[in-house]
């Protein structure tokens, strides 16, 4: 066993006998300050769990909105134009209904596509997400940010879908 031990050490690099080093202090840290100063020390440890759960929270979200927003930012174009054309065409003085079937059903193939586009690229970035968090966390799904983060790109995901609806709702060829 402690021939294993020896070559885990020899085996490290000085940034990884650093990170090493660390842990071992806090964690001598933690136990002496459990053993002498238990109340207190709770409290501490209370806030300090509540402060890396914020930073995590926080971290997730912003990445959760990069990651949507450069989506977006891949269909907007395509999004617009599909939207001025519509609107464009609400304002013709003489709608026809051979006029509004063509136009919902380009309304609908455009969004099927700009839909599919957006998926993939959110896919794209999500994935380069992940892999960046599996190399930091060494090869293992990092769950405690996974799972938030998973939940904001479903909350902004929502969000935009609540802002692109009623657009689409209200045009001139469905009302």
């Amino acid at each position: 066993m402690i021939k294993r031990i020896k070559e885990y050490v020899n085996s490290l690099n000085q940034r990884q006998v650093v990170a090493l080093v660390v842990v071992f202090c806090i964690a001598a840290i933690v136990f002496v300050g459990m053993t002498f100063f238990k109340d207190a020390f709770q409290q501490i440890g209370l806030t300090i769990l509540l402060v890396e759960l914020a930073i995590l929270v926080t971290v997730a979200w912003a990445l959760a909105g990069h990651a949507v927003m450069k989506s977006l930012f891949v269909v907007g174009a395509s999004l617009t134009l599909i939207i001025f054309l519509a609107q464009a065409y609400c304002e013709v003085p003489n709608l026809t209904q051979s006029g509004n079937d063509a136009l919902k059903t380009l309304i609908a193939f455009g969004l099927l596509y700009i839909g599919f586009n957006f998926f993939r690229a959110l896919y794209k970035e999500v994935t380069e997400r992940t892999k960046t968090l599996k190399e930091i966390s060494k090869g293992e799904s990092p769950w405690v940010f996974l799972i938030p983060f998973a939940l904001f790109v479903g909350i902004f995901l929502w969000q935009v879908s609540q802002v692109v609806y009623p657009i689409i709702q209200n045009l001139c060829i469905y009302q």
